[in-house]
C-alpha cells in the first residue's frame, strides 16, 4: 500500500493558563485528527531524545531512513535547495548580516539582523564572491538569498586538500547571548588539520566580508577598519557548515519511489540530496510579510490534494507533506493564533477520513514541538503520533493531543523509527535475514545487481 506522512511542523507545545493548562493542540477542536486517532494508533516520539532541541533538518533526515548516513550540514540542504552547484567534497555553510555592538573587551556582540531585510546584501555578497585565500588555497563563491542571507560554497581551489565542513558556527543566535563566535574545528572531525585549515580561512574570508560591509567594497585581508569611526555597524556570519558527500537514494533505500510536498527551501534541498521528488505546493510563506497562518488550510489543501494525486496515479509510493503554518504562529506569540491555526489544519485534513484504511497508510504527527514566543525556538518534548491502515492495531485512544498520544499502544518510537514501521503497515519492509544489498535497505528492494551464469569455466562476475 502507498503511504501518506504529514508532518505538521512545530504542531506540540507547552500547556497554558489561559487554555487551562493545556497546549493549543489539546486545546483546540479538532475532530478530523481526533477520528484518526480513534481509527487508528497513537504513540509519541521524541524526535532526537528527550530535552534534546530539535531541528526540522535532522528530524526529516530521520524521518526519511537516513539515520547512521553522514548528515551532509543544513547549508548543503539549502544549497541544493537553492540549485547551487554541488561538487562531492565541497563544503557549504550559510552566511546572514547580523547588526553588530562592540563590547569593551573588543569582541561584538549580536543586536539585530535576523529576519531583517538589508538593500546592499546582494551587492555586498557579489563583491565577496570569487575570494582566494593565499594561506589555504580555497576559493570562496557566495550566491546570495533573500533578506541578507547567503549560500557560502567553499572548494578546494588550490589547495592540496579539499576543506573539511567539520567546523563550528560564528553565529551566536540571538537567544545565547554569546559574541560573535570564531570558527573552529569540530572535535569529532576525523580529518582535523583540515577541519582547523577550513576553520581559519573561514575566518579570514569573514575579516574581508566585515571590511567588505565597513568600506562598501573589498579591501585587504590585512586592512583594518578606522576605529574612529565607531567600530563595526554589521557583520556576516556563519552557520551549519557541512560537507557535501552523494547520499544513497530513498529508493535504494526503502524500494519505494518518493516524493516531497512542500514550500521551502530546505525541504527542496533535502529532498534532492535523498533523490525524492520536489512538488512545491501550497502558499508561499515563511517570512513576517507573507506567514502561512494566514491563510493554513488553503496550504494545507493544496499539498494534500497534490500528494493524493501522486498516490492514487501510483507515480509515488510515498509521499510526504510539510507545513510549517503552526510553527509560524508559534513564533507569532500569539496562543489563541495557534489554536485557531491547528483548528484550520484539522479541517484541512477532512479528505483524508473518505480514504479507506485498506488503501492507504497514513501518519499525521510533528517534527518538533514549538513553544509560542519561545526563547530556544523549539522545545525537547515528545510529539504525537497517530498511523492509520489496514494491518493497524487501533487503540483505545480517541483523541490526538500531547499527553493522549502517550497511551497508544504504539508507545514510545524514536524519529529513525517511524519510517521503518509505516514500511511495515505498508506490506512493503524488508526482510533482516536477507542480505540482497551491500547495505541494509529498510523496504523490500525493486533491484539488485544480477549474477549471469557463463559456465562453470567462463567468467560469471
Amino acid at each position: 500500500m502507498p503511504i501518506l506522512l504529514v508532518v505538521l511542523d512545530g504542531l506540540a507545545d507547552h500547556p497554558y493558563p489561559e487554555l487551562g493548562h493545556r497546549t493549543p493542540l489539546e486545546a483546540a477542536s479538532t475532530p478530523v485528527m481526533d477520528r484518526l486517532a480513534r481509527e487508528g494508533q497513537s504513540g509519541f516520539c521524541y524526535p532526537l531524545g528527550p530535552g534534546r532541541i530539535p531541528s526540522t533538518d535532522l528530524v526529516h533526515f530521520r524521518f526519511f531512513g537516513y539515520e547512521g548516513h553522514p548528515f551532509p550540514g543544513r547549508a548543503c540542504l539549502e544549497a541544493l535547495g537553492s540549485e547551487v552547484p554541488c561538487e562531492p567534497g565541497d563544503v557549504f555553510t550559510f552566511l546572514a548580516m547580523r547588526r553588530v555592538e562592540q563590547e569593551p573587551g573588543g569582541a561584538y556582540r549580536v543586536t539585530g539582523g535576523y529576519g531583517e531585510t538589508f538593500e546592499d546584501a546582494p551587492e555586498r555578497y557579489s563583491d565577496l564572491d570569487g575570494w582566494e585565500d593565499t594561506s589555504s588555497g580555497y576559493r570562496f563563491e557566495v550566491s546570495p538569498l533573500e533578506r541578507g542571507e547567503a549560500i557560502l560554497r567553499i572548494r578546494q581551489g588550490e589547495a592540496r586538500e579539499p576543506p573539511r565542513g567539520d567546523i563550528t558556527d560564528s553565529d551566536p543566535f540571538f537567544f545565547t547571548e554569546l559574541p560573535v563566535l570564531r570558527p573552529q574545528p569540530l572535535q569529532w572531525t576525523s580529518a582535523p588539520e583540515t577541519a582547523a585549515l577550513t576553520a581559519g580561512a573561514l575566518e579570514r574570508f569573514l575579516s574581508v566580508a566585515a571590511d567588505t560591509l565597513a568600506h562598501g567594497e573589498r579591501p585587504s585581508v590585512h586592512s583594518r577598519l578606522d576605529t574612529e569611526q565607531g567600530g563595526f555597524r554589521r557583520m556576516i556570519v556563519s552557520k551549519w557548515a557541512g560537507t557535501y558527500e552523494p547520499l544513497i537514494t530513498f529508493e535504494e533505500l526503502t524500494g519505494l519511489s518518493g516524493t516531497v510536498i512542500a514550500s521551502g527551501r530546505m525541504m527542496r534541498g533535502l529532498a534532492r540530496a535523498t533523490g525524492l521528488r520536489f512538488v512545491r505546493s501550497g502558499v508561499p510563506g515563511g517570512s513576517a510579510n507573507t506567514p502561512r497562518f494566514e491563510d493554513p488550510a488553503r496550504d494545507l489543501e493544496e499539498k494534500l490534494e497534490t500528494a493524493l494525486k501522486l498516490l492514487r496515479s501510483g507515480d509515488a509510493g510515498f509521499a510526504h507533506v510539510h507545513t510549517k503554518a503552526a510553527d509560524e504562529a508559534s513564533h507569532a506569540g500569539d496562543v489563541g493564533l495557534k489554536v485557531r491555526v491547528i483548528e484550520e489544519l484539522d479541517r484541512s485534513l477532512a479528505s483524508l477520513i473518505e480514504i479507506s484504511p485498506r488503501r492507504l497508510v497514513l501518519c499525521v504527527t510533528s517534527d518538533h514541538g514549538t513553544p509560542v514566543g519561545g526563547r530556544t525556538i523549539h522545545w525537547g518534548d515528545s510529539v504525537p503520533i497517530l498511523v492509520r491502515g489496514l494491518h493497524v492495531r487501533a487503540d483505545a485512544v480517541d483523541s490526538f493531543g500531547e499527553r493522549a498520544a502517550t497511551g497508544g499502544t504504539l508507545g514510545q518510537v524514536g524519529s529513525a523509527d517511524l519510517l521503518p514501521y509505516l514500511l511495515c503497515q505498508a506490506d512493503a519492509a524488508h526482510f533482516l535475514g536477507a542480505r540482497p544489498k551491500p547495505f541494509t535497505p529498510l523496504g523490500i528492494p525493486r533491484s539488485g545487481e544480477p549474477w549471469y551464469y557463463r559456465g562453470a569455466e567462463g567468467d560469471n562476475r
